[in-house]
């Protein structure tokens, strides 16, 4: 029966088992050349690469020298020189004798060594003019600037550089032009095999339509049932494509997608220019057209102009069916469609990479995260560490309050800024002490809070759900908390426990004063020095000593920030150029003065009355007939100050309302003297326990000499 079955259908068994042998073939072939293929594109790329690092290297190595003739720092050219240089060395190493290199992202890979006679040549060439050159590098990056190898070395390297750079090039570009032919013999051999192939099989199928001619009448059934599988096809790709004449007129045929990308409506026989006209401005739209008039020109190599494309990545807002308008991330890609070797189209595929963009969006700030919790730890490995536990266990309470605050239900627009005032004072009290700390991201995430806080306070009519963003960032300050405290806890596990000296005294904080002035100072360019007298420390009750520094913190702040000058303006005014800040505690009948004094600009009250009649806090006329006195209080307001932009260290008009409020919590006095131009000293009374208090704040001017 077999036998009979095997006589029967013998060709068709013969011509089924040539087709699977000649599929399974070429299969093999394709696999074996395709990831050759791959291995030599790499290798081009390499090759260009090297092309690039020598013109690099003579670049960095010109700009070193005039870097060190003018005095300029010289610490990212010498990097860059430094990179390029083993860069370039290690790759042609690896070209010559094969080994490891460095990819174009980075990563390590192994790179077989070149093996064609040219090849060879125009390695053993680069060798021979690169090893001398390579000797003198490491000369120079084996010692210092100023040493006598260093200047010897750099001074053999110019003109050795300068003599050999462009023959480097070109023996660079001989091996690129070297390896692109390997990789087109490669591809025009699988191309062969490929074409045999299709010969084969249209052979064998001629074989098997002989045998069977029977099957033709049902051919154009078959080529009806093809067409409707194209279509379906077209119908459920994701990608837009369709094909452009020579006109750029789009075809009758083009894919499902078409219409979700750009809309509902019949795309044939449109232009190409109608369908980007809403997208694409003019400018760009030219740029488009000239791009494909290089795609239809034979003369030019598709595959050098590739990276051209100006539509590689095109954000657009598209109409949706409910009315509005939805942002995409579009990618054309442009291939020839060529027929007996001519150029008949241009296949263009759309593809929606929206998702992929927001993936490299979320890649890039996960990377920024990361960054900034490198940042930190470097930051932490200088902070005492009580210091920084104190803070974190204080903050944590503190954003728990805040956390309070946001969950109590007001109902008045009085209560809602009453809610915004209280969360800000606490915000602020944490970015001081991180900031007096030197924990850039914890400041960083406060001024974001601060910020959102402060658009709340701008608007007129709030809601609680205004305030739902707010429960996001506190989270993110929580979550920082925690990570901050995992850090430190990671790098004091890893040390050797010491025995902590026990201090005489309790006192302020003087490194934290210290290092938040010299940091405030730095970062607008001012010079600042601070002197702490805080010999009656002890004097103070124990639960007002947190309130006490967090209050000086603040007023050398402020000090910094609003009174002291730049240099030159003081030494204009015959100051030196450092301002001189002072924080000092008193002995008086009532109680412990705190005094800050500063030798900077005072406070300006015609800039007081000029910011209060902008915030429309009182009419001018109102503030005309203010005393003296009663206009330097304002600057205890909430939300009032006297910068025109704010940024980390101030401008939100928070940190006096914030001292304000713990000084009348104790029930002290505040006293403001100043003298415009010359100086300004705040200072607050803490009474003794024993005697009460009832006034909670006044202030006292000082009229100039």
């Amino acid at each position: 029966m077999f036998a009979g079955l095997f006589g029967k259908y013998r060709a068709v068994v013969i011509s089924v088992a040539m087709f699977i042998i000649l599929d399974a073939g070429v299969l093999v072939l394709n696999f074996y050349i395709s990831s050759q293929l791959a291995e030599d594109a790499t290798n081009v790329n390499l090759a260009g690469r090297q092309r690039m690092l020598s013109q690099k290297t003579a670049k960095s190595l010109f700009e070193y020298q005039r870097q060190l003739e003018i005095g300029a720092s010289t610490e990212a050219v010498y990097r860059e020189l430094n990179n390029a240089v083993n860069l370039f060395e290690k790759t042609l190493n690896a070209f010559d004798k094969g080994g490891e290199t460095t990819s174009a992202s980075g990563q390590s890979m192994h790179l077989n060594s070149a093996d064609t006679a040219a090849a060879r040549k125009a390695i053993g060439d680069s060798q021979q003019i690169w090893g001398s050159i390579h000797i003198e590098f490491e000369r120079l990056f084996s010692s210092e600037p100023g040493v006598v190898t260093h200047d010897q070395a750099l001074k053999a390297l110019i003109p050795m550089v300068a003599q050999n750079n462009n023959k480097l090039l070109k023996l660079m570009n001989d091996l690129t032009n070297e390896l692109e032919r390997i990789a087109r013999d490669k591809s025009n051999t699988l191309r062969m095999i490929q074409a045999a192939a299709i010969t084969l099989a249209i052979l064998n199928f001629f074989l098997i339509l002989f045998h069977f001619l029977g099957q033709l009448r049902r051919s154009d059934a078959v080529a009806e049932e093809a067409r409707q599988e194209t279509q379906e096809i077209l119908k459920t790709v994701r990608e837009g494509l369709f094909l452009l004449d020579e006109k750029m007129v789009i075809g009758t045929q083009y894919s499902g997608s078409v219409k979700d990308i750009f809309g509902d409506k019949d795309y044939s026989g449109m232009s190409f220019r109608e369908l980007l006209k809403s997208v694409v401005v003019e400018s760009d739209m030219k740029t488009v057209e000239e791009y494909i008039k290089l795609l239809l020109n034979s003369q030019v190599k598709e595959n050098l102009i590739g990276s051209l494309n100006p539509l590689s990545d095109l954000e657009v807002s598209l109409p949706t069916a409910s009315g509005g308008y939805e942002v995409k991330h579009l990618s054309f890609r442009f291939n020839r469609a060529i027929e007996n070797g001519e150029i008949r189209h241009i296949l263009v595929t759309v593809l929606d990479i929206t998702e992929l963009v927001s993936l490299r969006q979320d890649l890039e700030k996960a990377n920024q995260n990361t960054g900034l919790q490198i940042g930190a730890l470097k930051e932490l490995l200088h902070v005492d560490r009580d210091s920084m536990e104190a803070f974190l266990k204080e903050a944590d309470a503190s954003l728990v309050a805040v956390n309070d605050i946001l969950k109590e239900r007001v109902t008045s627009s009085y209560d809602y800024l009453d809610k915004i005032n209280s969360t800000y004072r606490i915000i602020h009290r944490i970015k001081g002490d991180a900031s007096a700390l030197n924990v850039p991201n914890i400041v960083s995430a406060a001024h974001d809070f601060e910020e959102q806080l402060s658009r709340l306070r701008e608007k007129d009519q709030l809601q609680g759900g205004d305030f739902l963003p707010l429960t996001l960032a506190l989270n993110d300050l929580f979550r920082l908390l925690t990570d901050t405290r995992d850090i430190l806890s990671v790098f004091h596990r890893s040390q050797t426990p010491v025995v902590q000296q026990l201090r005489s005294e309790p006192s302020l904080d003087h490194a934290m004063i210290n290092r938040l002035a010299s940091r405030i100072a730095e970062d607008q360019g001012k010079e600042v020095s601070v002197v702490v007298d805080d010999k009656l420390f002890p004097s103070i009750a124990l639960e007002h000593r947190k309130m006490v520094q967090d209050a000086v913190l603040q007023l050398v702040r402020n000090a910094v920030v609003h009174g002291i000058e730049i240099p030159a303006v003081r030494v204009s005014g015959g100051k030196s150029a450092a301002g001189a800040v002072t924080v000092a505690l008193k002995a008086e009948e009532s109680g412990i003065r705190v005094c800050v004094h500063d030798d900077g600009q005072g406070i300006d009250l015609d800039r007081v009355r000029e910011r209060a009649l902008e915030r429309g806090m009182y009419s001018a006329e109102q503030l005309e007939a203010m005393q003296p006195n009663r206009i330097v209080s304002l600057i205890f307001e909430p939300g009032f100050s006297t910068l025109d932009t704010a940024d980390e260290h101030g401008g939100r008009g928070v940190g006096m309302d914030i001292v304000k409020a713990n000084i009348q919590q104790i029930r002290g006095r505040i006293r403001v003297s100043n003298r415009p131009g010359r100086h300004c000293e705040i200072s607050f009374l803490l009474p003794h326990p024993a005697r009460e208090h009832s006034e909670s704040m006044t202030t006292h001017k000082e009229e100039a000499v």
